[in-house]
């Protein structure tokens, strides 16, 4: 079972199974809180183990609520909710708060908002490139 936590250690969270989708995203929300991978996972496989996070709600890019949870000592967002609807059934793991950093790895298999990736970031080979509008652009 993956395990986190923020880099104080106050907020843990687990989550059972492999990601639904391992993706890398250029919105201007994910590019402000570091721009790592994403790990979708079902909620239902999802539990916070340790703490309580607090919750941040903004209107997103698309005008969904989304949900930034995040320790209220170190500040650090562990994951994320809310948002398109056809994620509401799953939760966006911050992949760099996973303890086991080996999973960083693997690269993405989706990158999303591919009009805004800086252009000295080169395009994950493989990975399906979709825009802001969740089109793609390529494959």
């Amino acid at each position: 079972m993956p395990t986190g936590s923020c880099l104080c250690g106050e907020v843990t969270i687990a989550y059972e199974g492999d990601p639904v989708h391992r993706a890398i995203c250029y919105c201007h929300d994910d590019r402000k809180m570091s721009n790592t991978q994403v790990f979708q996972v079902p909620k239902s496989a999802f539990k916070v183990t340790k703490g309580q996070p607090k919750v941040y709600t903004k209107v997103s890019d698309h005008g969904n609520g989304i949900s930034n949870h995040f320790c209220g000592t170190c500040g650090t967002t562990l994951y994320r909710s809310g948002g398109a609807e056809r994620n509401s059934d799953k939760i966006g793991v911050r992949a760099g708060v996973l303890d086991d950093q080996s999973v960083l790895d693997i690269p993405p298999a989706i990158e999303v908002y591919v009009e805004r990736r800086p252009p000295w970031v080169k395009q994950v080979e493989g990975a399906i490139q979709l825009n802001g509008k969740y089109e793609i652009v390529s494959s």
